[in-house]
């Protein structure tokens, strides 16, 4: 949905998981989708691997995430959202554009690999993607969307009072795979040429995984001026 994301991948303490679920559900994915040009808050979870925790915010487009809105939410955070983030580690978080998509429907399970890439080799690794390897994937069985995902590297180091609770680092790429089953996501691993990646220059973070959906909500509908 739109055409920007807001990408965080992270770990919890175990003292934490308590107070960062309820926080998550009842507060924060609310609170976001409060904001003009967001539409739609998705959480993933991969148990016993990290990062556990993947959220996804899409919005209308890439201004909506450096609006004045949202960052007078992120220079403000609430007493829950203080507490809650003091339980964060190993966080990455990226403000993304939409490169391309193939697809249209959202699947249970998500493939998320971060990737890294030169300026001068990033045109080529698109064709790749594009070409071949979403091609490739969507005609696979339970495969129903394929994005690939540009960080906007000013919008994801803008500097509030909620990044600076936390260290983070912004992949520059992330390519994300949707499907129905646990094994479908598997196999679409398995059609994702390591080999031509590398030969293009594309390093494949080594803690991809394939996360489960957990909660997904909407933006609430808004009267039309």
């Amino acid at each position: 949905m739109g055409t920007a994301v807001v990408l965080i991948w992270n770990d919890v303490l175990p003292q934490g998981r308590d107070i960062f679920y309820d926080w998550h559900d009842k507060e924060h994915i609310p609170e976001r989708l409060d904001i003009p040009g967001f539409l739609r808050g998705r959480r993933y979870r991969k148990p016993g691997h990290s990062p556990e925790w993947l959220t996804i915010y899409e919005a209308d487009e890439l201004q909506v995430l450096v609006s004045p809105e949202y960052l007078a939410r992120l220079n403000s955070p609430t007493p829950r959202t203080a507490n809650a983030l003091q339980y964060f580690k190993n966080t990455s978080r990226a403000v993304c554009k939409a490169v391309h998509s193939m697809g249209a429907s959202t699947g249970g399970y998500v493939l998320a690999m971060r990737l890294d890439v030169s300026a001068a080799q990033s045109d080529e690794m698109c064709r790749f993607f594009v070409t071949e390897v979403f091609p490739r994937l969507a005609a696979q069985i339970g495969v129903i969307a394929c994005h690939l995902f540009c960080a906007d590297q000013p919008g994801s180091y803008l500097p509030t009072a909620e990044s600076s609770t936390r260290e983070f680092d912004v992949p520059s790429w992330v390519l994300l795979i949707e499907t129905t089953t646990a094994d479908a996501a598997d196999r679409a691993l398995q059609l994702i040429d390591a080999e031509n990646l590398a030969a293009l220059g594309v390093a494949v973070r080594k803690d991809y995984a394939v996360y489960s959906l957990e909660i997904c909500r909407l933006a609430p509908l808004r009267a039309i001026p």
